[in-house]
């Protein structure tokens, strides 16, 4: 079985002559980006909330700086920053184009709005065969806030992006130029994994999850080699899990949803109880689907052959 570069990597591998990346160096970079991104964040937030706690005690302060909303916050605008930081240590240390991440110019609309349906549709059949197993139920939000929905649609459309961007074009793409395509893929999506280990509520079958659909969105962005469509789809599938249906994504719960979903904790095991949908069974089993229908994509592509 031979894996082939996709464009991308073909493109990476090029780049990389100018300045050849080491893999520890990649993956230490990358640890130092999440360390530091949301310490960046975390210390432009206390300058703004300090104005406000002049003249009052100081638990004010660190009460108002540790709030649930305010952790949210900084937790949503930390992945805008870790992306400013992957493009410029790609650019900038590494001196290789945006090409070589898969962002394309030529129909980025149609390939943004094609992998923003694909996430979006693949969430709703995890979603509808929980309620035909009746592991969960679903109202609408009276508490229902429009303008905080909005901004937080932004914040994951984001948030979607940059984690691709740094999991698949950046990270999947070095290791792929260098070790193969086969170490990229699996590589990078231990490291997605890996990410999610510390979120509320994980437990086993949740972090298998998470390296399963980290096979997904790996085998998505060879298959598309398009960056545009592999983050939207990512972006779609935790916004509409979020922030539409009202379940945590990842163990993490929003400030707002459109619906409110409720799970029926004797069923955890089918609906991934605290940790969302992406802690249950129903995911494992789609996610193995996803990965062997993108494999044959892949496969009727030519990027992987029998020699």
């Amino acid at each position: 079985m031979q894996f082939h570069l996709n464009e991308s990597m073909k493109r990476t591998q090029e780049d990389t002559y100018r300045k050849r990346p080491s893999l520890w160096g990649v993956t230490f970079i990358c640890i130092g980006l999440f360390i530091v991104a949301p310490l960046v964040v975390a210390a432009i937030s206390a300058l703004l909330v300090l104005p406000f706690a002049l003249g009052k005690p100081s638990h004010t302060f660190i009460s108002i700086l540790f709030s649930e909303n305010m952790t949210y916050l900084i937790s949503i605008l930390t992945f805008p920053v870790l992306l400013l930081f992957v493009l410029l240590v790609n650019h900038k240390h590494y001196h290789k184009s945006f090409a070589s991440l898969g962002f394309y110019g030529a129909n980025w609309k149609k390939k943004y709005a094609i992998g923003a349906g694909l996430g979006f549709a693949a969430l709703l059949i995890v979603y509808v065969l929980n309620l035909i197993f009746q592991s969960l139920s679903i109202h609408i939000n009276p508490k229902f806030n429009f303008f905080l929905f909005i901004a937080v649609l932004v914040g994951y459309l984001i948030q979607g992006m940059t984690e691709e961007v740094l999991f698949r074009g950046f990270i999947m793409n070095i290791f792929s130029s260098r070790k193969g395509v086969l170490f990229g893929i699996i590589a990078s999506s231990i490291f997605f994994a890996i990410m999610h280990m510390g979120n509320p509520g994980s437990q086993f079958l949740a972090i298998i999850n998470i390296f399963i659909f980290g096979l997904v969105f790996a085998l998505l962005f060879y298959w598309s080699n398009n960056i545009w469509l592999t983050g939207a789809a990512h972006s779609l599938w935790n916004f509409t899990m979020g922030p539409i249906l009202g379940i945590p994504v990842s163990g993490q719960r929003d400030m707002t949803s459109l619906f409110l979903t409720h799970v029926n904790t004797q069923r955890s095991f089918i609906n991934g109880g605290s940790f969302g949908l992406e802690g249950g069974i129903i995911v494992t089993i789609i996610g193995i689907i996803l990965c062997i229908v993108l494999w044959q994509l892949c496969r009727k592509k030519g990027l992987i052959t029998n020699q």
